[in-house]
């Protein structure tokens, strides 16, 4: 190939690459607002919706926010939310899977879900993979059920987002696909023994707890002193060394002591 030749292929190459980044303008930033849904919520452009965008779109390792790096980040994610699961069904778009496809943040969370059942999978003992299977359909008819949430897209996404980050929850700390902070053992006065698994990297951060063979998977809440967290029936409280647990449905408060 010729160097004038090379040079042509290289204008075009950078023509292209230019053509496909972002402007990053007010234009830019409607198309983005309206992908992720609604035009409500902080002025488009601002910090708080920069940083309202990146956790739509689950950014973790984002460049620095207005930048054309950054913009060109976020359209990258947009583009990759295209291509989910849920987006390739043949299915009308009046429908949960529809409206998971439109949205970018839920189509975001169904991809974090397919790489989560997958890394799952790989993790499951070959007797698990059809509890798991098991698992996951009885899972996609409860979000499915998200359409007794409306009237109205938001209400029904905002059920369909609540679905989506308690199953993944579940997948990461049932199939140990993230890391454990760290685990604690405590003695409660009832004479139950508890074992605690923290999970600081999972949205939001959450715990498992152990105890007379159950398990409980909970996540933490506003507290205004030490660390509350809540399941479906439990609830985990911690403050300076101690614990305040109940476990069941209306079950009492017991007082539990850290062990060494």
């Amino acid at each position: 190939m010729t160097t004038k030749r090379c040079l042509g292929v290289l204008a075009l190459l950078a023509s292209a690459a230019h053509a496909a980044a972002p402007a990053c303008d007010a234009g830019w930033q409607l198309d983005v607002q309206l992908r992720l849904g609604g035009t409500h919520g902080p002025d488009l452009g601002s910090a708080e919706w920069q940083a309202g965008v990146e956790r739509q779109l689950m950014l973790t390792e984002a460049p620095p926010r207005g930048g054309a790096a950054w913009c060109a980040r976020v359209q990258q994610a947009l583009d990759a939310a295209r291509r989910a699961p849920v987006c390739r069904l043949r299915i009308g778009p009046d429908s949960i899977e529809g409206l998971s496809c439109r949205r970018a943040a839920l189509a975001t969370l169904d991809l974090r879900m397919a790489q989560a059942l997958a890394a799952a999978r790989r993790h499951a003992a070959r007797k698990e993979r059809a509890r798991l299977d098991a698992e996951q359909q009885g899972w996609l008819r409860g979000r499915n059920d998200c359409w007794k949430a409306g009237p109205g897209d938001d209400a029904r996404a905002a059920c369909i987002a609540d679905n989506y980050r308690q199953r993944l929850l579940e997948l990461q700390t049932g199939y140990r696909l993230v890391p454990v902070q760290a685990s604690v053992r405590w003695r409660c006065d009832d004479g139950s023994a508890l074992t605690t698994h923290f999970y600081t990297v999972t949205d939001p951060p959450s715990l498992v707890a152990q105890r007379a063979g159950q398990r409980s998977l909970m996540k933490l809440q506003p507290a205004a002193s030490g660390a509350r967290y809540a399941g479906p029936n439990e609830s985990f409280w911690e403050h300076q060394g101690e614990a305040r647990i109940t476990w069941g449905w209306q079950a009492p408060e017991t007082r539990c002591v850290k062990q060494p």
